[in-house]
Parts: structure tokens; C-alpha cells; sequence
């Protein structure tokens, strides 16, 4: 396990480098082609770490997957939604240019119905008869000439009654179509929930299982320790693999950041860095912050994504470099919005609030290293407001 994530760190890494030695004046403008190379590899890096996963403990391989597709699910999720408020949206507009259209076509029929009016009077009197009682030619030319505006002025309102019909006509078949069309998606979003539920039943399961399998302190410092171990060794391929990677990763530089660094969310602390754990044995190496599911995770500072996947305990995480070998780890998520290779600044969305790796209570575990060597975050974060 421990040497196909360290293998799988040295390529993501070295791939970084790779990205980086072309872009040292300005490591934001990698190229769509850099890129494009880079998670070509990653995906290599991913196909290696499942084959090592394949000798690992088969329930926490099942509650892995379960994640994974719950990530999906979610995604698909926030999806749907955002494609019913579109379509809502769309349908109210097609709705209101009906009501529009309606309004314009009452107008337009009441102006006729006093044309018609008009033209009855004039004609009730004769053309010829209005010809004999002028007296004077200027006003027989007024009143043949009105005469005839009256007539085509007809004639342009029925053609505006017509095409204000047909348009009438056309936004009630869209606001059909629409309501069709909404209908539908609401029907995916209630399957996509109810699939959801499911699979999140299917976790809380797996979680009652592999707790129940840990029969004590030592079962449960057995798999801390592990845990912990191979989170360490993959940090250190990460700073083995980079350290070729130049210095430019902040504005300034990360170590002068020590008392301002925003929180990554806001919430109460579950676990405070260096309380025990597994009976006093062990000691937290960072901070467990409480959280609703799905709130924005945010970087603390500028850096680039250097690592992205699942680990045992840690769940889905997010591995950020900064200037000066520091890094900031992101674990717990529910989904992530960036990907390896991806410069953020202090601030930016990494990831949402969850409680993947196997935990009930949702909220995001955090990590800052020097190296490979824990600091305490409480000391780099600025005073909670």
C-alpha cells in the first residue's frame, strides 16, 4: 500500500515539476497542453494506487466506494437542481412574453373594433356624397386622404393581430414543451435522491460494520497508526518529488503568513491538535473543524493542488503546496471542485464539507506541515471573529 502511493507521489509529483519548469515567471498560466499531460498521468497514478488497493481490508474498499459514488450522486445532484432553477427560469420568461403577447393582442383588437367604427361612419356618409359637400378643395383632399389612412391603417392592424396570433400560438406550444421539460428533470432529481438515500443508508452501514470489527484500543491504534503512516509517507514523496519545483508558489512568503491565514471553514473544533487519541497513545496532528455537509472548504493561503484522491480515515482529501515546503491538507470532503496541478489563492472553493472515510459526524479535518513534520494550525490562523 505505502509504496504504490509513494510511487503514485513521485509521478504526480515529477509531473507537477514538469508543469512548472515552464511557467516559473507566471505558475498560473500553465498551458492546455501541460495540463492536459499532467492528469493524462494522474489518471496512470489512479490506476496504479487501485491496484495496490486490491490487497487491502475489503470492507474499508466497499465504504470507499460507497463515497465514491455518493461524490457522484451529490454531484448529480447539484446538477439537476441548477438545470430545474434554469428551466423555471426559462419558463417563467416564456410565460410572461405569453401574458405579453396576450396583452398586446387584447390592444391591438380594440383598436381595430374603433377603425372599424370609423370607417363605418365615413362610409354611412358615402364617398361620393362627402365628394359633393366640400366646398373647398384643401378639405376634400383632408378627408380622402384621411379616408385612405384609415383603410390601410386596417389593414396593418389585422396583419399585427395575425402574427401577434401566431406568436401566441408558438409561446404556448414552448411553455408546454418546457413545463414537459421540467417535469422530466424533476422526475431524475427525485430518482437521483432516492438513489442517494440509498446509498447513504448503504455507508452508515459499512461505518457500523468496521467499527463493531474493532474489538479494542489496540485494533483501533493498529489501523491509527496505519492510517497515519501512510498519510506521512505520501507527504514525503510529495516533497521529495518537488523539490525541484520553484520557489514563486505566493505573493509573499508562506512562513510570514503565521497569525492571518483565514479558516478553511467556520465551525466548532470536534478535535484540537496534539488532544489524544486511541486511549492517550496517539496525539491529533491537526484540527477537526465542524461542519454542515456541502459547505465550501476555501484554501488558506495561495498554492497549487499537489494531490487529490482517498486515503483510509482521511477520506477524499486535498493536498495543497505552498512557498517554503509548507502544505495544507483538506480531508473529510464530500466532493472537490479543483483538480491536480490547479493554482488557487487564499480564499478560493477546494471542496465541500463531508464526513467521507468512514465517519458519522461531518465536518473537515485539517493539516499544516512543514515537510513532513505537523505544526500546530491554531498558531497560523488569524482570531475567529
Amino acid at each position: 500500500m505505502t509504496g504504490g502511493i509513494a510511487r503514485a507521489a513521485i509521478i504526480a509529483g515529477l509531473s507537477l515539476a514538469a508543469v512548472a519548469a515552464g511557467a516559473a515567471d507566471d505558475p498560473a498560466r500553465d498551458s492546455a497542453e501541460q495540463l492536459e499531460k499532467l492528469r493524462a498521468r494522474i489518471e496512470a497514478v489512479q490506476q496504479n494506487l487501485e491496484q495496490d488497493r486490491s490487497q487491502q481490508d475489503e470492507l474499508r474498499l466497499q465504504l470507499e466506494d460507497s463515497e465514491r459514488r455518493f461524490m457522484a450522486l451529490t454531484r448529480e445532484l447539484a446538477g439537476l437542481r441548477k438545470q430545474i432553477s434554469e428551466q423555471s427560469a426559462l419558463r417563467r420568461r416564456t410565460e410572461l412574453q405569453r401574458r405579453e403577447a396576450e396583452s398586446a393582442l387584447r390592444r391591438n383588437r380594440a383598436v381595430l373594433a374603433r377603425q372599424v367604427r370609423a370607417a363605418y361612419v365615413i362610409g354611412q356618409r358615402g364617398q361620393a356624397k362627402l365628394v359633393l359637400n366640400q366646398d373647398r378643395g384643401q378639405r376634400l383632399t383632408r378627408v380622402m386622404t384621411y379616408y385612405d389612412y384609415l383603410n390601410r391603417a386596417r389593414v396593418e392592424r389585422i396583419g399585427k393581430i395575425l402574427e401577434l396570433a401566431r406568436k401566441l400560438d408558438e409561446l404556448a406550444r414552448k411553455v408546454k414543451a418546457q413545463g414537459a421539460a421540467l417535469e422530466a428533470t424533476r422526475g431524475r432529481h427525485q430518482g437521483t435522491l432516492t438513489a442517494l438515500e440509498a446509498v447513504r443508508d448503504e455507508r452508515q452501514e459499512m461505518v457500523r460494520m468496521l467499527r463493531q470489527r474493532i474489538v479494542g484500543e489496540e485494533d483501533e491504534l493498529r489501523h491509527l497508526k496505519a492510517d497515519e503512516r501512510e498519510l506521512s509517507q505520501l507527504l514525503k514523496e510529495l516533497r521529495t518529488a518537488l523539490q525541484d519545483v520553484p520557489a514563486n508558489l505566493g505573493a509573499k512568503p508562506f512562513a510570514k503568513l503565521k497569525g492571518r491565514l483565514p479558516w478553511p471553514v467556520k465551525g466548532k473544533l470536534l478535535a484540537r491538535f496534539g488532544d489524544p487519541k486511541a486511549g492517550g497513545r496517539l496525539k491529533w496532528n491537526g484540527l477537526w473543524i465542524a461542519g454542515s455537509e456541502g459547505d465550501a472548504v476555501k484554501a488558506v493561503a495561495r498554492g497549487r493542488v499537489a494531490y487529490v484522491g482517498w486515503m483510509h480515515a482521511y477520506g477524499l482529501i486535498v493536498v495543497l503546496e505552498h512557498e517554503g515546503g509548507y502544505y495544507s491538507l483538506y480531508g473529510h470532503n464530500q466532493n472537490v471542485a479543483v483538480s491536480i496541478g490547479d493554482w488557487v489563492q487564499a480564499g478560493d472553493v477546494l471542496a465541500s464539507v463531508g464526513a467521507t472515510g468512514g465517519h458519522d459526524k461531518t465536518g473537515l479535518y485539517f493539516e499544516l506541515r512543514k515537510g513532513t513534520d505537523a505544526v500546530n494550525p491554531r498558531l497560523w490562523f488569524r482570531a475567529k471573529g
